[in-house]
């Protein structure tokens, strides 16, 4: 009995014992933790060499205008989440990502938009990326992706940011399809300089080589229709000479329609 006795008492004193030292020691932790501080920031363009959007100090500059300097500032106080959202309204930021290490480093990993197209409307200029969002031009740097202009059929503001939702934002689904196309295809991207949009919708396009429109029609049967023009490029252009058409016209199926230049004769191939 009385070793019963003794052995619940040596239980009853370990549970106590062991309950002490996690209490003290979640305590220590705690403290610890309220000491902690953060040391010093950094900031990583995981993709600066394509695009020059938003510079470190800029990403520095937004996070200190939303908490103050944050160095020295107690971790437990930093929103890591809070500083993500703050950073992914900035619309040349695609997604950010904070984190903060043992030995009190902010790190700050930024993913910018990669622009697909830019377009001149009446309102201003924008960059289109690849999902559809539109977001305004910075000055600080300029994207060599193929230009838009002509009759955009876009009112927007001059500060819009995001996708559109109305009527334009099929039109707008069109233009990304045409510009990822572009995209996929090297040669045509490194090619097309300029997209002018008529009144009726028609595309024209500008190229970097040969003094000439290229008339797409509407932004439909791409494949076949930059089928054909390869073939203009591969047989035509190198035997009649790269400035002897004003016009390569692609609009009409199984057709190349080229206009001669001054002489305003059409020829159909």
């Amino acid at each position: 009995m009385l070793k019963k006795v003794l052995a619940y008492i040596g239980w009853s004193l370990l549970v106590v014992a062991l309950g002490a030292y996690f209490f003290f020691a979640a305590k220590l932790r705690r403290e610890a933790k309220e000491k902690e501080v953060c040391r010093s920031i950094t900031v990583t363009l995981l993709d600066s060499a394509q695009n020059r959007f938003v510079s470190k100090n800029e990403v520095v500059d937004i996070i200190e205008d939303f908490i103050g300097e944050p160095i020295g500032k107690k971790i437990e106080e930093i929103n890591l989440a809070n500083i993500e959202l703050l950073l992914n309204k900035r619309s040349a930021i695609k997604e950010s990502q904070a984190s903060i290490s043992r030995n009190g480093v902010l790190a700050i990993d930024i993913t910018q938009r990669k622009p697909l197209l830019r377009i001149h409307t009446q309102n201003g200029g924008f960059y289109v990326d690849e999902t559809g969002y539109i977001f305004p031009l910075v000055e600080s740097f300029s994207s060599y992706v193929p230009i838009v202009t002509g009759h955009i059929p876009l009112d927007i503001d001059p500060s819009h940011r995001g996708n559109v939702e109305d009527g334009a934002g099929s039109w707008i689904e069109q233009l990304v399809e045409f510009g990822r196309f572009l995209n996929r295809n090297q040669f045509w991207n490194a090619m097309i300089e300029q997209i002018y949009v008529e009144k009726n919708g028609d595309i024209i396009l500008s190229p970097k080589v040969g003094d000439m429109e290229i008339i797409i029609g509407q932004m439909n049967n791409l494949e076949d229709k930059f089928s054909r023009l390869l073939a203009f490029y591969k047989n035509i252009a190198p035997s009649q000479g790269w400035n002897k058409y004003s016009t390569v016209n692609l609009k009409y199926k199984d057709q190349i329609v080229c206009k001669l230049n001054k002489k305003n004769k059409a020829k159909t191939i």
